[in-house]
């Protein structure tokens, strides 16, 4: 299982970008159909109830990603007993936890609707909604430990199609409900079932891979949790460090200047999140594959697939990082429908640098340390990272307003990702500094510098429709989507023998 992820890295990274794209734009039709059938009261009570279920991650306390780097170790060493053990003891321990929230909630439901505000006239019908959604979510909790197993046994392509799949079923059940105006409670129950569906597919297609593994309550053993709690606790940690950070600016915003100033830093930062989210799905399979290296002692192994991955990253989001500082004026404008104003457009580039410079530095960087037995290095770059990015955001919005957020949260990330996390991990694997760069450059300089010149050529010889003053989003964007793909051609060209090694 050594070089599983080399056989399924493009299928995994492919079927998540097709994943993304579907759920893009279905998100779009699915958002209006609903804006326009539900009532105002419907509408924002649907949006809270799952804005809740986005808090969901807090509450397995790290276990889920225990569990995708135990598969992955336990897989490859063939310890099928331990992994059941831990597999059944997490399990279990999710049903409890679903359980006691399904009672908590139950408990609070009349004074929850009274404080959200619902009228007497919408309590029965919101109130059935609510214990539907809830029920769903007790279900759904621990059924979420499946896909991460699945991804622990690197088959991240079969989680991403039953997403999917699982998507399309979910958007032609709600368009059909919304048409017939089926009965908001009905509604919900499909939403929440079909939302179960991928779990109940990933939990399906895991069992089958891993014939000598139980979930039987009778393996229900606390010791087999707590020898993984330090790494569990630490990556629980580490996600909460993130979130924190990640609603930070905002946070710091809306107590120095105002809420209002918020819309000004959103529009530059959502290009920058479409940017971190495209670079990502280029790594999903890093994570396991890296924990089965390590379990398996192959050393050159994980050295290889950390040097391997991180010359794709630069190879391939760099050019994505160009397109979109070369484009931005355009691209935030049809994001708002509002013309760029200066401020917000530096926020955009200030903030789609910081996320270029991450990928870069941390992006192989990261997974490879916490899969390899650097999860405390993790721990303490992420809380210096995250309180640094705090106090530098508070210092300086008061000098450079909502820009200063964004280079407060420019300055930690830069400097933790070349100077803590790449030397750290560079150690970690004997690694040479020189050998590093070396590995990077070859293969990639010269398709660079030919879309480099391929794109400079575009931008200065060719006027953008956007510059003839009339707003047409759709062209627009079709406009900006050929340059981009002009762009790519030579990059893909001169580059493919070096974007096909990665599954070498």
């Amino acid at each position: 299982m050594s070089t599983e992820w080399k056989r399924r890295f493009w299928s995994s990274t492919i079927s998540g970008y097709i994943g993304v794209v579907v759920r893009l734009l279905l998100g779009l039709v699915m958002f209006r159909q609903m804006f326009q059938h539900f009532t105002p009261d419907q509408f924002g009570f649907w949006a809270l109830l799952w804005s809740l279920f986005g808090y969901g991650i807090l509450l397995d306390f790290g276990f889920g990603f225990t569990a995708q780097k135990n598969v992955a170790e336990k897989v490859a060493t063939g310890d099928m007993e331990g992994l059941s053990k831990l597999l059944a003891t997490i399990l279990w321990t999710f049903i409890g936890i679903g359980i006691l929230l399904l009672l908590i909630f139950l408990v609070i439901r009349e004074p929850f609707l009274t404080k959200m505000g619902i009228s007497a006239a919408n309590q029965h019908e919101f109130g059935n909604a609510y214990l539907v959604f809830f029920i769903g979510l007790a279900f759904m909790f621990p059924m979420g430990l499946f896909p991460e197993v699945l991804k622990g046994l690197q088959r991240i392509d079969l989680a991403n199609w039953i997403g999917i799949t699982s998507y399309l079923l979910n958007c032609i059940f709600l368009l059909w409900g919304l048409w017939a105006h089926w009965d908001f409670a009905l509604l919900m129950a499909v939403s929440v079932i079909t939302s179960i569906l991928p779990n109940i597919g990933a939990a399906i297609a895991a069992v089958r891979r891993l014939p000598g593994v139980s979930f039987s309550p009778r393996l229900f053993e606390w010791r087999a949790v707590r020898a993984q709690m330090s790494f569990s606790i630490v990556a629980y940690l580490i996600t909460f460090s993130n979130l924190l950070m990640g609603k930070s600016d905002q946070l710091v915003i809306s107590m120095t200047i105002g809420v209002a100033a918020i819309a000004i830093y959103q529009a530059g930062f959502k290009m920058a999140e479409m940017l971190n989210f495209f670079a990502g799905q280029l790594l999903t399979t890093i994570s396991p594959a890296a924990a089965s290296l390590r379990a398996l002692g192959d050393h050159e192994g994980l050295r290889q697939l950390y040097l391997q991955s991180s010359r794709l990253t630069f190879l391939l989001v760099t050019p994505a990082y160009v397109l979109a500082a070369v484009y931005l004026n355009p691209l935030i404008h049809i994001l708002t429908g509002n013309p760029t104003n200066h401020t917000t457009w530096w926020i955009g580039q200030v903030l789609l640098f910081t996320i270029y410079s991450s990928q870069i530095t941390n992006g192989s960087s990261k997974r490879v340390l916490m899969m390899s037995g650097g999860e405390k290095i993790m721990l303490r770059i992420s809380l210096v990272e995250g309180l640094t990015n705090l106090i530098l955001s508070i210092i300086l919005v008061h000098k450079f307003k909502v820009l200063g957020v964004a280079i407060g949260t420019m300055i930690p990330t830069v400097f933790t990702g070349w100077l803590w996390v790449m030397p750290v991990t560079l150690k970690r694997l004997n690694i040479g500094m020189k050998e590093y760069f070396k590995h990077r450059m070859s293969g990639t300089v010269v398709p660079l510098l030919a879309f480099g010149v391929v794109t400079a050529m575009v931008a200065a010889l060719i006027p953008g429709s956007w510059e003839q003053g009339e707003v047409k989003n759709f062209v627009w964007l079709a406009d900006i989507g050929w340059r981009g793909l002009l762009c790519m051609l030579p990059l893909i060209f001169l580059g493919r023998k070096t974007i096909a090694s990665i599954s070498r």
